[in-house]
């Protein structure tokens, strides 16, 4: 019965008919809306760091290299840009889209890039002025990079952020004179998204909180049941106490004694069951599927940098990662320690809203509506993956499609500095490289570690997503799983971690 609800819901949300008529042009040309307005806002032609400055090479050999461009990328040849550059830099891979490739390596910036796209277009690079519509539907122009303008008399109508797969269409609409100059503006997909959650940040939380029924999240705390029956045994045992202590204290190492006793059952079930994990083939890189990485971070400017290495480190072809990074409103260090690295594309940095519960599970449903991924995996700040986990999930969810989350193992690496970091290493080794592959074999829900869970982001939309008032959102969100009839498996790859000590 909740799962059929949370499944309605969804469905409701897909299929909402008020789409405003900028919606339905967007939808009709996926996404890609037909007019713009030109504008000789000056720009910069790339930035200090970028491969693409001035061609070295003649006029004509210019021309010539120029030609053998996409469309999507000879118009900046045409304001500037090395051809010879740009030839090399998006190189002879035919399932990469090239503007996807320049910026998720971070060759050339996004911002550099669209607004040299609006010179093209003739359009204007929109920055905030006029304002966004008082009225429309706010997610569906998150996913689709469409908004309408107050109306302003000859000014845009709309703001479009093309994604890199719809730049090619748009070029093409605009050579075939199908614009109406001035309806509508131009701006990257990272700014568009930052102006949409700053604008409408209550409206977005509404779609991406609140989407389990009361029976299924902690918001309300313990229910009716639940207080009188612990209210019943206390009152139970304290009559018993009264009674006699000795029954009491037999009563109660019974109680403990069974609890045990199912737990070490359990556990030796669960070791008996472990016949180990095959790897599966080998994906090749035009085979992976789009991967979305979500790392919610509070006060953790210090790591930041760290952070960011690690997540480089990944072994995955850097234009199908869609890595968010999730701050707090109130956190400018974090944010700004961010903002310093001057991230590539494949990155972005998701500001949540501020608002209660302040909690890691808010933070990844604020991230979760706009990943771009097939598939998603939570990392922690002070995470270290293996470079291959994203393609081990990958190549798992692919040779099993009846699995849709894998949990991957979390090691300490500090086992030496003290004898509580040893203790969570041996509780690591025994939980992730023996417990939980057991209970996977066994069909038997496991509760996910806090860290380092692969998902298919279809399901996980479909069971709700995570419970942002549950400060122990793993735990549940793997419960809820089996309970919906999901299997989740054991990844065999390791997160490194730093033990408390």
């Amino acid at each position: 019965m909740a799962g059929g609800s949370l499944t309605e819901r969804k469905d409701a949300e897909r299929n909402t008919s008020s789409v405003a008529p900028v919606h339905r042009q967007a939808i009709a040309m996926a996404g890609i809306v037909q007019e713009f307005r030109r504008t000789a806002e000056p720009a910069p032609r790339t930035s200090a760091h970028r491969p693409f400055g001035r061609p070295m090479l003649r006029p004509r050999e210019q021309a010539e290299l120029a030609a053998r461009l996409p469309p999507e990328l000879a118009f900046l040849a045409a304001q500037g840009f090395s051809p010879e550059r740009l030839l090399n830099a998006i190189g002879a891979e035919p399932a990469v889209h090239p503007v996807d490739k320049l910026l998720s390596e971070g060759l050339i910036s996004e911002d550099v890039y669209y607004r040299a796209l609006a010179r093209h277009l003739g359009c204007q690079y929109y920055n905030g002025e006029p304002p966004l519509a008082g009225a429309f539907d706010a997610m569906r122009g998150l996913r689709c990079g469409v908004a309408p303008l107050e109306s302003r008399g000859e000014g845009p109508r709309a703001v479009i952020a093309p994604r890199a797969q719809f730049v090619p269409l748009l070029i093409e609409a605009a050579q075939s004179s199908r614009f109406r100059s001035g309806s509508f503006a131009l701006t990257s997909p990272q700014r568009f998204a930052g102006l949409l959650r700053a604008r409408r940040s209550e409206e977005l939380l509404d779609v991406a909180l609140g989407r389990l029924p009361a029976s299924l999240t902690a918001r309300h705390g313990m229910t009716g049941l639940q207080i009188a029956v612990v209210g019943a045994l206390a009152a139970l045992a304290s009559a018993l106490g009264f009674a006699s202590l000795s029954a009491l204290e037999a009563v109660a190492s019974a109680a403990l004694w069974l609890a045990f006793s199912v737990m070490i059952l359990l556990r030796s079930m669960a070791a008996i069951a472990n016949v180990g994990i095959v790897r599966p083939p080998a994906l090749a890189d035009d085979e992976l599927p789009n991967y979305t990485v979500v790392v919610a971070l509070y006060r953790e400017a210090g790591v930041a940098a760290d952070l960011v290495r690690g997540l480089d480190a990944l072994d995955y072809p850097k234009s199908k990662l869609d890595i968010k990074l999730v701050v707090e409103r109130d956190d400018a260090a974090t944010r700004t320690a961010l903002e310093s690295l001057d991230l590539p594309a494949r990155y972005e940095i998701v500001v949540a809203p501020p608002g209660l519960p302040a909690t890691k599970p808010r933070a990844l449903n604020v991230a979760l509506p706009a990943a771009r991924g097939a598939l998603v995996v939570v990392y922690d700040a002070e995470d270290e993956p293996d470079a291959d986990q994203l393609r081990l999930a990958a190549a798992r969810f692919a040779a099993e499609p009846d699995v849709d989350c894998l949990q991957a193992a979390l090691t300490i690496d500090n086992a030496a500095d003290s004898w509580i970091s040893a203790m969570f290493a041996v509780e690591y080794a025994t939980l992730f490289d023996l417990i939980n592959p057991g209970l996977a074999a066994l069909d038997l829900p496991i509760p996910l570690g806090g860290t380092s869970n692969h998902f298919r982001v279809e399901t996980l939309r479909r069971v709700g997503a995570w419970d942002e008032w549950n400060v122990t959102e793993d735990a549940d969100l793997g419960i809820r799983l089996a309970r919906f009839g999901y299997r989740v498996r054991a990844l065999d790859s390791d997160t490194s971690e730093e033990a408390p000590h």
